[in-house]
């Protein structure tokens, strides 16, 4: 038995940029960091991040329950499988908050990962080849007026898949994408309607939205209103359904659903993660692995997670501006625009030591 002693560490910070979709309004971030350490010095970093206004917990909640963790050492086994290891902590420490259990699962594994001298993926998914994934851009800007010409700079930097926020004026948003798409027919484009496109505007453009032809579609309408939306012919992706675990499992049964959207800060860490990648595939439903605005050591543990499970559609785990409020740092799985499988241990998150001057 190994023992791991845990430091707690709260990270806050205003954000230069107004974030859009369900954390519009959101004016700062804060990051409860958790990290474990072996009296060698080998230690693994976790992250709880949890979103205001998207999130079923709090940044409070979170820091008080992994503030436990300090007054008591952690007791691992490090020739257990990750899960096992996962599942003996947990039973140890409870957390109740996703975001916690987050933390804790990525600084656990980090820390496995160090200590095996193995990449987090190859850790969770064994060590067979992995093919790239690419990176999707999120477009922060809130007009859609100006999606075209914010689509032409990310496009003429390199993106290759774009994600949009809609439902505020889905009639205006589709104009714009509709302009998008004819000067660039090749742009993977996606959609999030965060629960909020009426039933009744996304019917009216359903045709111009085939017209687009959308990557997905992630959550367009409300909860009560999605089994009417499943017969329109448009490739839906469930992502704050899953907090409803009854409700999620009967829509991947309507055989409807294209996509899941994987989040671990608000679905419960890796491990919950691992189960619902699970669910969806045995109903030949794909995955995809995205973030709730999360600083970079829980950036790097979903191109972790996405290195694991291979998954086919792309990561959203693109640059934003949450990331500028810790210190610069480098991820060995994310190059440029694409998630590549490596071989540096754990995480593969090095932080950059500040300069003297």
């Amino acid at each position: 038995m190994t023992e791991l002693y845990a430091r707690l560490d709260l990270l806050k910070g205003e954000l230069s940029t107004e974030l859009v979709g369900a954390a519009r309004g959101t004016s700062e971030r804060s990051f409860a960091i958790l990290t474990l350490t072996r009296g060698d010095g080998t230690a693994g970093i976790g992250e709880a991040t949890p979103l205001a206004g998207y999130s079923t917990d709090t940044i409070e909640g979170v820091f008080d329950e992994l503030r436990t963790l300090v007054a008591y050492q952690v007791h691992v086994y490090p020739r257990a499988t990750p899960l096992e290891l996962l599942s003996q902590v947990d039973e140890a420490h409870p957390h109740p908050c996703p975001a916690a259990l987050f933390a804790l699962d990525t600084a656990l594994l980090d820390w496995l990962g160090r200590n095996r001298e193995e990449p987090l993926h190859r850790v969770l998914g064994g060590d067979r080849a992995r093919a790239p994934i690419p990176i999707a851009d999120l477009v922060l800007e809130p007009n859609p007026r100006r999606w075209p010409a914010e689509a032409d700079r990310l496009i003429a930097r390199g993106a290759t898949h774009l994600k949009f926020k809609v439902g505020a004026d889905l009639s205006t948003e589709v104009a714009s994408l509709l302009t998008i798409r004819a000067t660039h027919p090749d742009v993977s484009i996606r959609l999030d309607g965060n629960q909020r496109v009426p039933l009744d505007a996304l019917r009216r453009e359903t045709v111009a939205l085939e017209e687009l032809e959308i990557e997905l579609f992630e959550e367009p309408v409300p909860v009560g209103q999605w089994r009417s939306a499943l017969d329109l012919p448009l490739p839906f992706a469930l992502d704050e359904s899953l907090l409803d675990e009854d409700a999620a499992l009967a829509l991947l049964e309507s055989r409807k659903i294209r996509a899941v959207v994987l989040k671990p800060t608000v679905l419960g860490g890796l491990r919950a993660s691992l189960e619902w990648a699970e669910r969806a595939g045995e109903r030949d439903v794909g995955c995809l692995v995205s973030h709730t605005f999360d600083g970079p050591s829980a950036r790097a543990a979903g191109a972790e997670l996405a290195l694991a499970l291979q998954t086919k559609d792309a990561a959203g785990l693109g640059v934003h501006p949450a990331l500028a409020l810790w210190p610069p740092s480098d991820t060995a799985a994310i190059v440029g625009r694409t998630i590549v499988a490596h071989d540096s241990p754990g995480l593969g998150l090095s932080f950059h030591e500040p300069d003297d001057d």
